[in-house]
């Protein structure tokens, strides 16, 4: 599912989208940065849809998943990965917690992303 991220463009709320996409059964895929991350930088700040979604929905589970190499196999603005080697690691699923504040739970799940990722080399 594609969703227009600006705001005087789209035409219907993109969490609640999510949510009856997730209602109806279906898994979706998120960059919780706001935007594929081009840049050296290991992770960007994460935007707020994430909580909100997990606000519509707190019974989901929302899997972390860190795939090495991501920029080359699904290059920004291609639907269909290229065939090139790459690694994917899931983490422990997470959901809102009673009472969680939006920062808590961004920062909860931004440690959450990056303990699936590998370790880099100068982290070694």
């Amino acid at each position: 599912m594609l969703i227009d991220r600006d705001p005087k463009t789209r035409q219907e709320d993109p969490i609640a989208q999510m949510a009856t996409a997730l209602d109806e059964g279906a898994s979706l895929i998120m960059f919780p940065e706001g935007t594929r991350n081009t840049t050296d930088t290991r992770l960007l700040p994460f935007k707020s849809g994430l909580y909100h979604l997990a606000k519509a929905r707190p019974a989901a589970d929302l899997v972390p998943v860190w795939i090495q190499n991501l920029n080359r196999v699904m290059p920004k603005g291609e639907f269909i990965p290229i065939p090139l080697l790459c690694t994917v690691t899931f983490g422990a699923p997470i959901r809102l917690a009673d009472g969680e504040d939006r920062a808590t739970f961004l920062a909860r799940a931004t440690s959450a992303l990056l303990g699936a990722a590998p370790m880099q080399e100068h982290d070694q």
